[in-house]
């Protein structure tokens, strides 16, 4: 959510309207070129749309509504609902280290095996 300062009147701005200044022309080509979204279609302050809220993803916003002056501004408050979906996936995996076992002798894993008090582990 960010206050431009580029005047809109309305969204998306008409190509042929010369009301928005050059600047805010090539904000609204970057905004293209890049896949990004603007989401506000009502005036924020007086009648122009000032206030923008821009994301990568057309339906991440929603329920955008108006609640009015912000108190001692000259804005009007937003309010909305911002969908996200996160997933957690958790990879539990054993992982033997071989380089550590003398693989090429087993009589030396044999040795080892035989100096564990069995009784005493189990």
């Amino acid at each position: 959510m960010v206050d431009c300062n580029y005047i809109f009147l309305s969204w998306p701005p008409h190509e042929d309207n010369n009301d928005i200044t050059k600047a805010a022309g090539e904000f609204c080509e970057c905004l293209d070129d890049n896949f990004f979204m603007q989401h506000v279609n009502i005036p924020t302050r007086n009648d122009a749309i000032l206030d923008l809220m821009i994301t990568d993803e057309p339906d991440m916003i929603y329920d955008l509504i108006d609640l009015g002056p912000f108190p001692g501004s000259d804005h009007n408050t937003l309010s909305w609902k911002l969908q996200v979906k996160t997933t957690h996936d958790f990879d539990h995996k054993k992982f033997f280290d071989y380089r550590k076992a003398d693989l090429g002798n087993f009589g030396a894993i044999k040795r080892e095996l035989q100096v564990v008090d069995w009784q005493k582990v189990f």
